[in-house]
């Protein structure tokens, strides 16, 4: 609009300009030049959509756009004006949000949300809330607050700061994500950085959790002297195992030499008897000439050895 004024206010100022002739106002050819000075609406034709933003349009005569521009060069209507709405990741520390647990104790907490406009539904938050700030304070503050309430009471104080804590986050960002989604928003993640229930509390969650590592601690040495004595067991066995096994080999070695040795006597005396049966005088006298080196006995003896004769000489 700006521009449409100073462009018929500069073409009016052209035509008396070019129809002044030192004296009074005439009509020449030169006042079609002053008709250039609606080229200053030039411009009113075209926009830039920053990077990382979406453009509203709003159009005086039919209000705010379904379509949005992507970031980028466009043209638009002369009166349309062009609105960025960032669609970068946003994020916002609410503090002060409160919560009622199921056995009637209260939570004060700040949260931090990390969340972005989604692009198709930019002109849906401009027309309800117009810019980010509004969107902080109307919208995920609010969001938040119900999101927390709808959870907490589920869960018992103790339950919600200890061994629950996990899934309980998980579901004020499950219900903070559906909630926003439905505005047009999208999340990408919460941080509760910190959690008041009150000293008393906290003192008696820090109790219960100091109670349950010991369980925990004596749990745990329960458990490993049951696998060492497993273990032990195990080994004994292993140890008894072995130990017949050896006394098997043994007996099994102590079983095969004395049948190698029964098996040797036998042979032994199968042999002797063999040798006895053919043991005769005349094959005595041929075995005694056989190993006669052919000199005469040096002694001589009685049948008693009662005495010893040399005879060498």
């Amino acid at each position: 609009m700006t521009l449409l004024i100073a462009s018929i206010i500069t073409t009016i100022v052209l035509i008396i300009v070019f129809a002044w002739d030192g004296q009074r106002l005439t009509w020449s050819k030169r006042q079609f030049f002053a008709f250039l000075g609606l080229l200053i609406c030039i411009p009113n034709f075209f926009t830039v959509v920053p990077p990382n933003n979406v453009g509203v349009i709003y159009s005086p005569f039919k209000g705010v756009s379904d379509i949005t521009l992507s970031e980028g060069f466009h043209t638009k209507g002369f009166f349309d004006k062009v609105y960025p709405i960032s669609t970068e990741v946003q994020t916002k520390v609410i503090s002060g949000i409160y919560g009622q647990t199921k056995d009637a104790q209260y939570l004060t907490m700040s949260i931090d949300v990390k969340y972005r406009v989604n692009s198709a539904n930019a002109f849906n938050i401009f027309r309800q809330f117009r810019t980010l700030n509004e969107v902080d304070k109307n919208l995920i503050a609010p969001l938040v607050q119900r999101s927390v309430e709808a959870v907490t009471t589920k869960y018992g104080v103790i339950e919600f700061l200890g061994e629950k804590r996990n899934e309980a986050y998980t579901e004020i960002e499950e219900q903070l994500r559906q909630r926003l989604a439905a505005n047009g928003i999208d999340l990408h993640s919460i941080t509760l950085s910190d959690t008041d229930a009150g000293e008393e509390i906290e003192k008696a969650i820090e109790e219960e959790a100091v109670a349950r590592k010991k369980v925990e601690t004596a749990q745990q040495e329960r458990e490993r002297a049951k696998i060492e004595s497993e273990q032990r067991v195990i080994e004994a066995e292993a140890n008894k195992k072995k130990a017949e096994v050896e006394a098997e080999t043994q007996l099994v070695k102590a079983r095969a030499d004395a049948e190698a040795s029964l098996v040797k006597a036998q042979a032994e005396t199968e042999a002797y008897k063999i040798l006895t049966e053919q043991l005769t005088d005349e094959l005595i006298k041929k075995m005694w000439i056989d190993k006669w080196n052919g000199q005469m006995p040096r002694y001589v003896g009685g049948t008693d050895d009662t005495f010893l004769l040399d005879i060498t000489d």
